[in-house]
This record gives structure tokens, C-alpha cells and sequence, in this order.
């Protein structure tokens, strides 16, 4: 069993099979593989709904990853994709101030509707 040991603040060490690893100094965030880590996380990352929710839009989170809907009339295309391209724009400016990286090789754009008669 491995354990993640605090030897004193923000300094770690790793124990695993009677060994102790070298001495880890965190300066900030949660050491990987804490347990506090995914809730401290969403606590960390919670503003971010209300930020989408200024722009019209609705975020749905799931551990790190995060999606964006937005739902419009077929007349306000050009305005909801406003909306969409400001609200990108400011959760990547609020993740840089917070220490984040908007990952845009992952981020994708999904463009869903129904027909029309």
C-alpha cells in the first residue's frame, strides 16, 4: 500500500514497501492522489458556473472536465455563438488568473438541433 505522508507543512514524502521517497515541497495546489483532492478541487473550480451562467450559458462538471451548453432559437444563432465564444474567453482568462490552463487541444465544439418543417 502506498501512503502519501505529510512530514511537516507543505512538505511530503511517499511510503511504499518500508521506504520513504525524497522529500516533496508543494507551493501550492493539493498533492496528486489525496483524497481531499477532487473536493478541493470542486471547491476550488466552483465560481465557474456562475461565470458561465453571466453569458447565458449552463456548465455541467465531471472531475476536471467541464461542458458548456448553451440552447437558442434558430433567429438567435449569431447571438448564442457570441455568447458561447465570450464565455470561453473569460473562463480561460479566470483559469489563467487561478493557476489553470485551458487545455484547447482538447476543447471541442458539438452543434446539435432539430429539423424544422
Amino acid at each position: 500500500m502506498v501512503h502519501l505522508v505529510l512530514v511537516e507543512q507543505d512538505v511530503y514524502c511517499v511510503f511504499h514497501g518500508g521506504v520513504y521517497s525524497h522529500l516533496i515541497y508543494v507551493t501550492c495546489s493539493v498533492p496528486q492522489g489525496s483524497v481531499l483532492g477532487p473536493l478541493l478541487f470542486l471547491l476550488y473550480t466552483a465560481e465557474l458556473a456562475e461565470l458561465a451562467a453571466r453569458y447565458g450559458v449552463t456548465l455541467h462538471s465531471f472531475a476536471d472536465d467541464n461542458q458548456l451548453y448553451i440552447h437558442c432559437r434558430i433567429d438567435d444563432v449569431h447571438l448564442s455563438v457570441a455568447d458561447l465564444e465570450r464565455c470561453v474567453t473569460a473562463i480561460g482568462h479566470w483559469m489563467s488568473a487561478n493557476r489553470l490552463k485551458l487545455n484547447t487541444d482538447k476543447t471541442e465544439l458539438i452543434w446539435t438541433g432539430t429539423k424544422t418543417w
